[in-house]
């Protein structure tokens, strides 16, 4: 798979391409929406990784670039246990990654790295392109999957102090 972004004013696209089961499918649009989706039969002695590079050549040429993993937001969408939590607790965390990778990878804000359950609290860790765009995208399908109740947003850079982006008037520290 490969992704590439492209800044125009104040919007970011996204253009991504992968070759699964004969096909070259090419997902592109603005960061936060689904996009558009095309796909074209690939001939079986043909190299995938050089269809995916055929395919970008023009959108390098048009200044895409690959992100830069240090530009990247670190989010963390987290919940509260009691105590080191239950089995359903763990199946919530798994629901809950399982449906941030589809909506991040769809609307191209990135992707979840994974998650972990402490006494008190779970986390899933996402690396997100815009994480304004990425918190409201998180809070609508959260809210729809009847998963927002309890959940805190934040950004959490190395160095600095966690900025909590849902709910907007959450007052009390965040841990990680």
């Amino acid at each position: 798979m490969l992704k590439l972004y492209k800044k125009e004013g104040d919007t970011l696209r996204y253009w991504e391409a992968w070759v699964h089961e004969g096909k070259l499918t090419v997902h592109s649009g603005i960061v936060g929406e689904s996009g558009e989706e095309k796909e074209t039969p690939v001939p079986e002695d043909e190299d995938p990784d050089m269809v995916i590079a055929q395919a970008a050549e023009p959108l390098v040429d048009a200044g895409y670039d690959e992100p830069d993993p240090d530009t990247m937001v670190p989010l963390i969408v987290q919940y509260p246990l009691q105590g080191k939590g239950t089995g359903q607790d763990f199946e919530k965390r798994h629901a809950v990654e399982e449906l941030l990778t589809n909506v991040l990878g769809w609307s191209g804000n990135g992707e979840v790295e994974g998650g972990e359950s402490q006494p008190g609290r779970m986390n899933v860790f996402c690396h997100v392109m815009d994480a304004e765009i990425a918190a409201r995208t998180l809070v609508e399908v959260l809210d729809d999957e009847d998963l927002l109740e309890g959940a805190l947003i934040a950004i959490v850079r190395e160095g600095e102090e966690p900025r909590v982006l849902w709910p907007q008037d959450h007052s009390g520290p965040f841990r990680v």
